[in-house]
């Protein structure tokens, strides 16, 4: 990405667990688990998720900063953590009604939540990263236009 002069990206770490399984009401139990493996499972399985969120500003004269990492830990919690912590994604967010619950899909929801606080804050929201575990992840930049 490029950064104008005086203009710098924070980024800033988040946890939650959550359960979800991957299933399509449309087909058989078992073209399920041909598809999806034991992640097909009804009854859910969990994960401890991390997320990494990129915010981009200009540095604020009157701070040193691009904004306060108190302020952003608080968005974290109010629009990430607080929502989905200790959730069942499928049967407990909305969001997850009609759409499975893959990385892909929660990246999104993610974005979705952040992107306009950050541009409240006059702020950019340049990438998001969603950890399953220490070996998958996915990052998102909300749309081809935004890819580094």
């Amino acid at each position: 990405m490029n950064a104008t002069p005086n203009t710098v990206t924070v980024i800033r770490k988040a946890k939650f667990a959550a359960a979800h399984f991957l299933r399509l009401p449309e087909i058989s139990d078992e073209e399920n688990f041909q598809r999806f493996g034991p992640s097909s499972n009804p009854l859910a399985h969990g994960h401890n998720y991390e997320i990494e969120v990129s915010v981009q500003g200009p540095v604020r004269p009157e701070t040193g900063m691009v904004m306060n990492l108190k302020d952003l830990k608080v968005i974290l919690n109010e629009e990430v953590v607080g929502p989905l912590d200790f959730k069942n994604l499928n049967l407990q967010v909305e969001y997850f009604q009609n759409r499975l619950t893959t990385l892909e899909n929660i990246s999104q929801l993610l974005w979705d939540r952040l992107h306009p606080r950050m541009a409240g804050l006059g702020l950019t929201l340049t990438g998001l990263k969603v950890l399953e575990s220490d070996d998958l992840f996915v990052e998102y930049y909300g749309g081809t236009d935004q890819l580094p």
